[in-house]
């Protein structure tokens, strides 16, 4: 039975045991449940105990989870991607053009979502130790996978609090069941005493999961997972954040977090069996993620959010974002072409993360302009299953590179999994920290950054740049190295609001829009390393040819280079006789009108600093419990 089968199985048992578990935390925070399952029966097994953790992973998914707005919707816009599309009328182009108000319909649901995971991995955590297979001494099989689960559910609650408070900020908390809270109706608590509980329930959490290959690969949360997340939240505490006075500040003691994130990552690089790098970057979305497989043999997805079939579970990933094909999907992630220039030409990440073309027919690739480039991580061309086809509205043919869809609604829901923490991740916050608490760059940080690097120039260690010596300029390399490693995976904007950059970096970027619609040179960012300087001038190309018939999976698609002005005559088609391109045969790039001031004012349109580094507490939520007032700053 695959992996994806028996979480279908599982989750089947999630409807009729823990959504009737899952009573109320607060009322304002979950639905009643439809029925009431006395814990002696959920808590009296391990299949029914399994059942009821993986209801707490249950609410990660689906639309209003990983499934798209936490993972996309929420994540921009930043200085990568215009979130949303242009516009400012529907939810998600307030969500990301920062427009948004307290009555967004969206925001509400994955706020009930997540807290309603919360009540449901707060009942495995308290109601587990209680079962009389459980003890913490005993060696049983039943006792090993008890112990599993409670650090699952201790590392699963953990994902929802961070997420809470990177979105919101502080938020009320519940460490026990709603059945024993005797305050319906809470205040919010701060962030800062939320971490101190998360970093202490990860420690434990990782005493009580197994390696990875110690364990069934599932598509569960193991030893590595607990560390890799109690990393990133250290990380987090020892960052900026919008606090309730309206100061963006940072705690005094943000170095001992840092201690603990290079504590962390460095036990995770000294088990490379465990977690490594994937061999090629490509690989790892092309060949894992899109592919379908639970998990990579390099264990470099270290968590992700594992999707199944139907809207509460499933994803839009790689349907409302990645590439088009036959015109259909793919306009909601908007790759600004000002990003595209942060790679250098050697750089293969680049192939991988910004595609400006779309399929169109078969494996034939048709050019965008500039101002129509999309994520290409999670690419619908490289799902190979056709089952995932043929429920998504697909006519005929086992591809959908060689079929033409039954409609716009064709190839959705394809079950990606959403990736929340890679190995690459391990690495670079390794290099920050350990540049944050010495005084200038060590061998062991710069070791680490070198990893990345060298992968996204196909291990050529002559394409790897050399890097500062110096603490500032090595942090803006890692600020920069970020940008390119993970652009499209919901992590740049936390990324600038932990360095107080948001703000610094939208408006630089938009800087950057008007310098390219008017094609003069676009300027290095202050906040991170320069591009080479040849994406830094004033002759980059002003149409870009592509050939008749190109070969979209090899990228064989532009007749004239990105970093040359336009040739003249055009180039010749080596794809059909070397017949003469014509102006059917080329899109507009560089000083391209359709860059306008209208498209440049969207990214960012309503960003306020001191307000908009965090999402407004939904009114619905305000309305049941005035304690959650004040309300975030300026909203």
């Amino acid at each position: 039975m695959t992996t994806r089968i028996k979480h279908l199985k599982v989750l089947s048992m999630i409807l009729i045991i823990t959504a009737s578990m899952s009573v109320s935390c607060k009322k304002y925070l979950s639905p009643e449940p439809i029925s009431t399952f006395d814990p002696g029966f959920v808590f009296g097994n391990v299949p029914n105990a399994q059942a009821a953790l993986m209801g707490a992973y249950y609410s990660l998914s689906g639309d209003f989870g990983y499934g798209i707005r936490v993972s996309y919707y929420y994540a921009h816009d930043d200085d990568i991607i215009m979130g949303g599309g242009s516009g400012l009328d529907q939810l998600r182009h307030q969500e990301a053009h920062y427009t948004l108000v307290a009555g967004n319909t969206d925001i509400v649901s994955t706020f009930n979502q997540f807290y309603a995971g919360i009540e449901r991995a707060n009942n495995c955590i308290y109601y587990i130790p209680k079962m009389p297979q459980y003890s913490e001494t005993a060696q049983s099989s039943d006792a090993v996978q008890l112990r599993r689960m409670v650090g699952e559910a201790l590392t699963v609650r953990a994902q929802y609090y961070f997420e809470l408070t990177r979105i919101w900020g502080d938020v009320p908390v519940q460490w026990e069941p709603s059945a024993f809270q005797a305050n319906l109706f809470p205040r919010r608590t701060s962030r800062d005493t939320i971490y101190t509980r998360l970093l202490s329930d990860l420690a434990l959490a990782k005493t009580l999961m197994p390696w990875r290959t110690q364990a069934t690969q599932d598509e569960r949360f193991t030893k590595g997972s607990a560390m890799a997340l109690r990393a990133k939240i250290a990380l987090f505490a020892g960052g900026y954040s919008l606090k309730q006075s309206g100061q963006i500040t940072r705690p005094s003691n943000y170095l001992d977090y840092y201690t603990i994130v290079k504590a962390e990552c460095a036990e995770l690089m000294q088990n490379r069996a465990q977690h490594n790098l994937a061999p090629t970057f490509k690989g790892l979305f092309k060949d894992v993620i899109d592919a379908h497989k639970a998990m990579d043999p390099n264990g470099e997805l270290i968590m992700q959010v594992a999707m199944a079939n139907g809207t509460n579970s499933d994803s839009k990933i790689g349907l409302q974002n990645g590439t088009k094909i036959n015109g259909v999907g793919g306009s909601l992630g908007n790759m600004l072409p000002t990003y595209f220039y942060q790679f250098d030409s050697t750089d293969v990440r680049r192939d991988v993360t910004v595609v400006p073309f779309e399929v169109v027919r078969d494996v034939f690739g048709r050019g965008h302009a500039s101002n129509s480039i999309y994520d290409g991580k999670f690419r619908r061309d490289w799902v190979s299953s056709p089952a995932f086809y043929f429920s998504s509205g697909v006519t005929t043919g086992t591809n959908p590179v060689t079929t033409t869809p039954a409609s716009n609604s064709a190839l959705q829901n394809m079950q990606l999994n959403w990736p929340l923490i890679r190995f690459a991740d391990v690495l670079l916050m390794f290099a920050e920290a350990d540049n944050e608490l010495t005084s200038a760059p060590s061998p062991e940080a710069v070791a680490a950054w070198r990893e990345v690097n060298l992968r996204g120039h196909n291990n050529n260690a002559a394409l790897v740049p050399v890097p500062p010596t110096d603490k500032v300029g090595f942090f803006k390399l890692l600020v920069k190295e970020r940008m390119l490693e993970f652009g499209g995976e919901g992590i740049r904007k936390y990324d600038l609001i932990r360095w107080n950059l948001l703000g610094t970096a939208l408006t630089e970027a938009k800087a950057n829009l008007a310098r390219w619609a008017a094609g003069t040179a676009m300027q290095a960012l202050t906040y991170q390393a320069a591009p080479p300087a040849y994406t830094l001038v004033a002759t980059l190309p002003t149409q870009m040819y592509y050939y008749q018939n190109a070969l979209a999976e090899n990228n064989v698609i532009w007749a004239n280079s990105f970093y040359k002005p336009t040739p003249s005559p055009a180039p010749l088609d080596i794809t059909n006789n070397n017949a003469l391109l014509t102006t059917t045969n080329r899109v507009a790039w560089y000083a391209n009108a359709n860059v306008t001031t209208t498209y440049t004012n969207y990214l960012g349109f309503g960003f306020v600093s001191g307000k908009s580094e965090l999402y407004p507490i939904p009114q619905s939520a305000i309305d049941a419990n005035n304690n959650l007032k004040p309300q975030n700053p300026l909203y």
